[in-house]
């Protein structure tokens, strides 16, 4: 389980990311080919990324995919 400490710090890391590249989260979200409402809920820290997402994000977001932020369970995994 997340803790809302580490909840946070992912929030303002895609936060951070997201408006660097200079785009909404719709966009983040339609542009990484993502279900709608799936990028606030990874933004915000409520679920982790899959491999194929974690890529996409990177791509839309102009970095790569290990440094995205993520809880520290899903990087040990």
């Amino acid at each position: 389980m997340v803790s809302e400490t580490e909840r946070a710090a992912i929030r303002r890391g895609y936060r951070m990311l997201r408006i660097t590249a200079e785009k909404t989260q719709l966009e983040v979200e339609a542009l990484a080919g993502l279900d709608a409402g799936r990028y606030w809920k990874i933004e915000n820290g409520y679920v982790t990324p899959t491999g194929d997402e974690a890529k996409r994000l990177a791509y839309v977001l102009g970095i790569r995919p290990s440094k995205l932020p993520m809880p520290r369970e899903a990087k040990a995994s």
